[in-house]
């Protein structure tokens, strides 16, 4: 028998609101809430008391088809022996292949409880035995579901779900990636709500026909008492192990999304007194090495920092999504240093913004010897389903974009994202692979606004994350202190030279691509060698031109990043046209008649030289100078005769940019 409440009845189709929320047997009859495809949003405190152990209906709360719980207000404290249900999948995986995860629950009874003794209240750890498989005939739907098992050996398996306990970890602390400094839990409640663990996939089959080299889709259930509240999670900043920005260590700390819902990593960033925060940092991994062995196994960090602040009041539309560089796949050894060779990571930039249901993720800190704690909360919670903005961290972003959409600041919306996510709205941006020897490739990223500066700006630089013997950086700050970023934000002139450094182990070759440019501000980009005295076009294919050997050793204030090569006189007709369609492209004009003024939209910020406005005959009647890379210019035409007027724009690659306006002053 069960009793399934009333208002969950409604919940199946509408967004469900709740100042509190208690879920309790009636008598010796089950009671539970069903929510399908939809948000459940409690302003305050919710108490589940558990239904009969073992049952079909044993949670109270179950989250089905991307459904999400969000708590907001006060960070009430959550009580009871009840379960929350909630799942999440890994595609693919395999009994070598590592996730990182953060649950969503805990355990609300301690280890060694005795009956009649008070249940602890509020956020509780974690551990396997948290982990159900689901056992419905359509997975994903319906409530029945088996607690996982566990074993010592290395390789879980499927059927019955059954995880390799000696995979668990946790990284609680700020630390390097050596093997050390991460703490197994094995089958204990040993994860701390907030804090995120390891875990490995399982194989098919089972004790008898477990097939150790299949992959597969599994689906992991999560039941617990729902975390709610603030979490603080210390960070540090990177370490030097010798001097110059070669030697240092990235300090990381294993946490990841707390809630059962969505986490807006934007908000968490920009949150007053986590300043401390520098990036973070997703796992990766090639999950084709069937493998358990360091020394066998590829894998590394890509970066993700989120750029602007979103201060708008629909938090749900992914902009900005911030930016991304690819891990570099490369074999660790115990003591944190590599060997071996691997392939880059293939997976789609826009997609880091908001952490879905269960995702883990490291936090790194920023300033060199700076202890702190970074604070995630309720209000950084967000009802967004994976999709193009939320995608759990898998190889491939194959998940169809997100539909219903609901900040928490609107609970009871429920209504179509308004942003077109295919709408790519980065930022100018040049992507850079530097690949050495043809094996091992460092995703760098170039990112152009007028928001940033030639050093450090947070939020628009991300620290490397290091680990190989040769690598690529650009080195941000003062001579005696700087740091070795994958991403730098910077303003955009076409003189400017961006340092880059080269680091190599052993001579080789390195060649250097430009792989992607989003609204770019200049004409072409070039590798500068001072030494050499050569300019090498990054161009988006491999070519002889892009291509050169070094000598081992570290390579600073030698190769530049530039956008004016001084031995190209002029370019062809052909260039010239292509670069006067891009530029024209990106340059917007619009008579304002009504504000007597012509207004001129420059979103990519070109430098704008000069500005002159002619009328029929050939005067000038408006002559401006040294505009800059303002993103708007408006100019006053209210003095100007009523007629056809020409104006033209010179950039500061001698780009011409013409324009026929019509004035009339009524």
């Amino acid at each position: 028998m069960k009793n399934l409440l009333l208002f969950s009845t409604l919940l199946l189709t509408s967004v469900g609101a709740f100042a509190q929320l208690t879920v309790k047997p009636n008598g010796a009859t089950d009671s539970y809430v069903y929510v399908k495809d939809q948000i459940l949003y409690v302003d305050g405190a919710i108490n589940l008391a558990m239904n009969s152990v073992g049952g079909n209906q044993e949670a109270s709360i179950y989250l089905r088809n991307d459904s999400q719980l969000i708590q907001g207000g006060i960070a009430s404290t959550n009580t009871g022996n009840g379960y929350l249900s909630v799942q999440q999948n890994t595609k693919p995986t395999n009994a070598f292949a590592y996730y990182y995860w953060c649950s969503p629950v805990g355990n609300p009874v301690n280890v060694g409880e005795i009956g009649g003794t008070a249940l602890p209240m509020g956020n509780q750890n974690f551990g396997l035995s948290n982990i159900y498989e689901d056992k419905n005939t359509d997975i994903g739907e319906g409530t029945k579901a088996a607690i996982s098992a566990n074993i010592a050996a290395k390789e879980g398996y499927s059927s019955p779900l059954t995880i390799s306990r000696r995979w668990m970890y946790i990284h609680p602390d700020p630390s390097t990636e050596a093997e050390d400094t991460y703490i197994r839990i094995n089958a204990s409640n040993g994860a701390p709500a907030g804090f995120g663990f390891t875990m490995k996939g399982v194989n098919t089959g089972d004790a008898t026909t477990n097939t150790a080299t299949t992959t597969l889709d599994q689906t992991y259930e999560f039941r617990g008492r729902p975390n709610n509240g603030d979490f603080e999670i210390p960070v540090a900043g990177p370490v030097y192990t010798g001097s110059g920005p070669t030697a240092v260590d990235a300090m990381m700390t294993l946490t990841g999304n707390p809630y059962p819902s969505a986490l807006d990593l934007n908000q968490v960033f920009w949150e007053p007194g986590n300043e401390e925060l520098n990036a973070i940092f997703y796992y990766d991994e090639d999950r084709t090495v069937m493998s358990h062995l360091y020394s066998q196994k590829p894998f590394g960090y890509g970066v993700w920092v989120p750029g602007d602040q979103d201060t708008g009041s629909d938090k749900s539309t992914n902009t900005p999504p911030g930016s991304y560089v690819q891990a570099t796949f490369f074999i660790w050894k115990a003591d944190g240093s590599h060997g071996g060779t691997g392939t880059p990571s293939t997976r789609t930039a826009n997609n880091k913004r908001y952490a879905p249901i269960g995702q883990g993720f490291m936090f790194v800190g920023g300033d060199t010897g700076t202890d702190d704690l970074v604070t995630i909360k309720n209000s950084h919670r967000i009802f967004k389903k994976e999709g193009g903005g939320s995608i759990f961290f898998r190889p491939t972003g194959d998940e169809s974009s997100d539909n219903d959409t609901t900040t928490q600041e609107d609970p009871t919306s429920n209504r179509a994202a308004t942003a077109d996510e295919n709408i790519d709205t980065r930022t100018p941006q040049l992507r850079l692979y530097v690949v050495f020897d043809d094996a091992l490739t460092r995703d760098m990223l170039l990112l152009f606004s007028r928001k940033t500066t030639d050093g450090y700006d947070r939020g628009w630089d991300g620290l490397s994350p290091g680990g190989m013997a040769s690598d690529a950086f650009f080195p941000i700050g003062d001579d005696s202190a700087k740091l070795p970023y994958v991403i730098q934000g910077t303003n955009f002139n076409v003189d400017k030279q961006i340092p880059i450094t080269f680091k190599l182990k052993k001579a080789g070759k390195i060649e250097v691509r430009a792989v992607e440019e989003i609204n770019k501000p200049y004409r072409t980009a070039y590798l500068f060698d001072n030494v050499e005295n050569t300019y090498r076009v990054l161009a988006k294919a491999g070519s002889a031109t892009s291509s050169f050997t070094l000598p081992a050793g570290t390579f600073e204030n030698r190769f530049f990043i530039v956008f004016r090569n001084p031995n190209v006189k002029r370019d062809t007709p052909e260039e010239e046209a292509l670069a006067q369609e891009e530029v024209m492209k990106n340059v917007d004009f619009f008579q304002n008649n009504p504000a007597q003024q012509l207004e001129v939209r420059n979103p990519n910020g070109y430098t704008i030289k000069s500005a002159a406005v002619y009328d029929m005959t050939g005067k000038l009647v408006i002559n401006e100078q040294n505009l800059g890379d303002d993103t708007k210019f408006t100019f006053y035409t209210g003095n100007l005769a009523e007629g056809v007027y020409l104006v033209k724009l010179l950039t500061s690659e001698d780009i011409t940019i013409d324009y026929k306006t019509i004035v009339r002053n009524k």
